[in-house]
């Protein structure tokens, strides 16, 4: 069983967001027939425009705007499970992740292309209640949409991994207190790890489940 998981860092910068977003990458890496792939959305990506141009049958391409959509766009298609990661600058997503979510537009209009995968959520803010939470839903609302199974967090009650950072580097040091866990506590590293083994694994789950269903 071949599994790809796509992690997508929406900063527009090398920073806390993309290290949390391959933390998770690497976990599910080490699952057996798990492969991984990694975008930046640092770079040209425009706004959708409401041109109404939306293949409803795509040929070659889904959207009439070229920019890193066209790149991003077959690693969407070809991923079992996405793991998406903003920084919250003001309460929210960055631009450049609402930009994205906005140019899928083209996927529901062609038959819910990205149904029967697996998303995550990763968001890191400035402060302890900057957003991140806030972000997550945004994120989370974008995979239901798209017809992706949202998961959460397996070892804490969280919907994904939110880390507390306000410089490059910073993130390292950050863990949040969850008092009935025997350690106490709960480190950045080790909520990127989850979500990316909890994405993998449902996955491969609702890869045997389909595999079933065509069976019979």
């Amino acid at each position: 069983m071949n599994i790809k998981i796509l992690g997508i860092s929406g900063s527009p910068r090398r920073g806390n967001t993309q290290q949390m977003v391959m933390e998770a990458l690497n976990a599910a890496a080490e699952i057996p027939g798990v492969e991984t792939d990694f975008v930046s959305l640092r770079g040209r990506l425009s706004p959708c425009i409401d041109c109404e141009k939306c293949p409803v049958n795509p040929p070659e391409r889904y959207c009439v705007i070229k920019d890193k959509m066209d790149e991003i766009y077959p690693k969407l298609i070809e991923a079992d499970g996405i793991i998406l990661g903003s920084p919250v600058y003001f309460g929210t997503v960055t631009a450049q992740v609402k930009a994205m979510m906005d140019r899928c537009r083209p996927f529901g209009r062609a038959g819910i292309s990205l149904k029967h995968k697996v998303g995550g959520a990763i968001t890191v803010g400035a402060a302890r209640n900057g957003g991140q939470e806030k972000a997550i839903g945004a994120i989370v609302d974008y995979y239901l949409l798209a017809g992706i199974l949202p998961v959460g967090l397996l070892r804490i009650m969280q919907t994904g991994a939110m880390g507390l950072a306000f410089r490059p580097g910073m993130i390292e040091k950050d863990e949040w207190p969850v008092e009935y866990l025997p350690e106490g506590k709960v480190p950045w590293v080790d909520q990127c790890r989850d979500i990316g083994v909890t994405v993998a694994n449902m996955c491969r789950v609702i890869r045997a489940g389909l595999e079933t269903l065509d069976s019979e």
